[in-house]
């Protein structure tokens, strides 16, 4: 009787030990279904190119005309990860994700600290998100909760199947925001410093990077001090990586930056930039876009409409436009379509170079000439110039004042 019951006993003990054992390969069986399941959806680097891009736009001699923003009103440029300072690179890694070439989509290290932080201090201390994570939520934002933490992890998986490690990085450093309606790490170094990402240096480099965690709060041009606290803390996380030393740290934190402001929208000529945006290719265009415009003498011409447009404004005189072109090469120096392209009371988006009209008089020397092919002219023609007037010294045009009188003319056939 009892060799039965220590029978039953183990031969319980095997089933209950095997339906542990299968349960366990079950939970590890659907972890990696669900690990790999990303693989058969794989986001890759095609499916998330930023398209909308702002075009910035410069004169024949390399002076800023404006930027035309994307749809969204957002000043976006994208660079190979080539083309960006090694040490932003290093700068936005140590601050961001100083593992990030060692782990995957997710940094468990990073997620066993932050819980026992959590644990510890019974509040958030700092974060496990990855640059792949990051880069989820950029692409598709979604709440902080836990099922807006799955989906953005579920995100990052995807990304991870089908994009390596610096593709990753440059979507990544692409979409940054930095202050403002500025998104990308080359918009940012040309807005504020006028140079290319790949000329920063470590002060303007760690600056950069040190505006992502929080645009608003450290924004460069309305909270600097708190920026400057922010770029130590990249500094010290850049001594800690061995990306700098601690001498060069110090150095760089003492180094006097100048940020420049946001220009916002278009220097000189609207018009013309507008027109343009509509003539060039859906192709990927490298920006700058360099133009035949001369700024200075652009800016000449727009102040000269106005001034006449102010002049003429009794006669009920409101609009103007003028083109100014290179005779010999046909290129556009010159491009102002109305006296105020921003006045939208007077419709100054209207544009007086495209614009179609009457001919008018703009036929007669067409006329005259075929007159003169066709047929003889006996005529007498006095002219009287009764004045010439000069507005004011400021004023550096004049209006000839011209008169006809006893005309008289005799059309014969030839």
């Amino acid at each position: 009787m009892n060799r039965e019951k220590v029978w039953w006993r183990k031969t319980i003990q095997r089933l209950k030990r095997s339906k542990f054992i299968k349960s366990i390969l079950v939970v590890l069986l659907v972890c990696l279904f669900v690990r790999f399941l990303p693989y058969f959806a794989p986001i890759r680097a095609g499916d998330i190119a930023q398209n909308q891009l702002a075009w910035e736009f410069s004169d024949r001699n390399g002076l800023p005309l404006g930027t035309i923003l994307t749809r969204d009103q957002e000043h976006t440029a994208v660079v190979p990860i080539k083309q960006v300072s090694p040490q932003f690179i290093q700068a936005i890694l140590a601050a961001e994700d100083g593992s990030f070439y060692d782990h995957g989509a997710l940094d468990v290290k990073a997620i066993a600290r932050a819980t026992k932080e959590v644990i510890q201090t019974k509040k958030f201390v700092s974060g496990a998100s990855t640059i792949t994570m990051q880069l989820a939520r950029m692409l598709k934002p979604s709440p902080r909760n836990l099922s807006g933490k799955l989906r953005e992890v579920w995100l990052a998986w995807r990304l991870t199947a089908g994009m390596n490690k610096d593709e990753i990085l440059a979507a990544y450093i692409n979409r940054l925001p930095m202050g403002g309606n500025i998104y990308g790490v080359e918009a940012a170094a040309r807005t504020y410093f006028s140079i290319p990402a790949s000329d920063l240096n470590i002060a303007q480099a760690s600056l950069l990077a040190a505006i992502p965690n929080n645009p608003t709060y450290f924004d460069p041009l309305q909270h600097w001090h708190r920026l400057q606290q922010r770029q130590k803390y990249v500094l010290n996380r850049m001594v800690q990586d061995g990306y700098i030393t601690q001498e060069l740290a110090a150095k760089t934190l003492n180094e006097k930056v100048v940020f420049q402001s946001r220009q916002r929208g278009i220097l000189a000529a609207p018009h013309f930039l507008f027109w343009l945006t509509t003539q060039l290719p859906q192709t990927e265009i490298t920006s700058p876009i360099r133009t035949t415009i001369d700024k200075p003498l652009q800016q000449f011409v727009e102040a000269q409409a106005q001034q006449v447009i102010s002049t003429l404004k009794a006669n009920n005189v409101h609009d103007a436009a003028a083109l100014v072109i290179d005779n010999h090469t046909g290129e556009v120096l010159a491009y102002v379509g109305s006296p105020d392209y921003f006045n939208e009371a007077k419709l100054g988006r209207n544009d007086g170079v495209q614009a179609l009209r009457q001919p008018g008089s703009t036929l007669k020397p067409f006329v005259y000439e075929l007159a003169l092919e066709k047929v003889q002219f006996a005529q007498t023609l006095s002219w009287q110039m009764s004045q010439l007037v000069t507005p004011s010294p400021a004023q550096n045009y004049i209006v000839p004042q011209i008169t006809a009188k006893n005309f008289s003319a005799r059309c014969e056939s030839g």
